[in-house]
């Protein structure tokens, strides 16, 4: 699904990589967003895929339990689910992200062209990633109150430092990173982060660049370079 910030086109390498570290052991991941690495993990003992968003956490576990977005949806659809989120929050968190341009939560009408309905390719993407979500347990908290057992597999993507909020708020990077220390020291964790930089006791195991643009004519492109990280180095 079209998501601000999603892994879509990274999550293989990523899942990849986390999944070294399967056996036998809790999967949590503390900002799962539309779940693009996450529908490709495997292996884990137990699963928890966490978000702020509470529409989106909505939308996944209506997904989970058979719920299917709709094919098309119309402008004034869309604008009457803005203006009424709790009526559906499911569908909010369809059209919120899904319909939407860029996927930026309600940012403007993703409108479809060229015969392309933007809305059907958000639903099968979704339900697609769906598929291999069965078991996994989704829950709408702040990343420091999600249950993380002693020895998980933690994978986290915040927003990144200068960019995005997290839910409407001002992210606090130095407490994250203090957490997936605390998390590795105290919890017996290993510990993933997708960022593009990190404090120097963080180390980048992989990185890969590519284009991004910022408008809807793919004008103004500029090039990121997306990065995983771990505390110490694992590898």
């Amino acid at each position: 699904m079209r998501y601000q910030g999603g892994k879509s086109r990274i999550a293989k390498p990523i899942s990849d990589i986390v999944n070294q570290y399967q056996t036998g052991k809790p999967f949590v991941s503390l900002f799962c967003g539309s779940c693009a690495v996450e529908s490709k993990i495997r292996g884990y003992s137990s699963m928890i895929c966490n978000d702020k968003q509470p529409y989106l956490i909505a939308l996944l576990r209506a997904c989970q339990q058979g719920w299917i977005p709709p094919d098309f949806v119309t402008e004034d659809e869309w604008r009457y689910t803005r203006a009424h989120l709790d009526e559906n929050p499911a569908l909010s968190g369809f059209m919120g992200f899904g319909c939407s341009f860029g996927g930026k939560w309600f940012a403007g009408f993703a409108r479809s062209k060229d015969r392309v309905s933007y809305a059907r390719q958000s639903k099968n993407s979704l339900l697609k990633d769906m598929q291999t979500l069965d078991r996994a347990f989704f829950t709408n908290l702040d990343y420091r109150d999600v249950p993380v057992e002693y020895g998980s597999v933690v994978y986290a993507d915040p927003p990144y430092e200068g960019t995005t909020r997290y839910n409407h708020e001002r992210f606090d990077h130095e407490a994250f990173w203090t957490y997936m220390r605390i998390l590795v020291i105290v919890g017996g964790c290993t510990v993933f982060v997708s960022e593009q930089k990190a404090p120097d006791d963080f180390f980048c195991i992989w990185e890969k660049p590519f284009k991004r643009t910022l408008d809807r004519n793919k004008e103004n492109q500029f090039t990121v370079t997306e990065k995983l990280f771990t505390y110490g180095g694992v590898l």
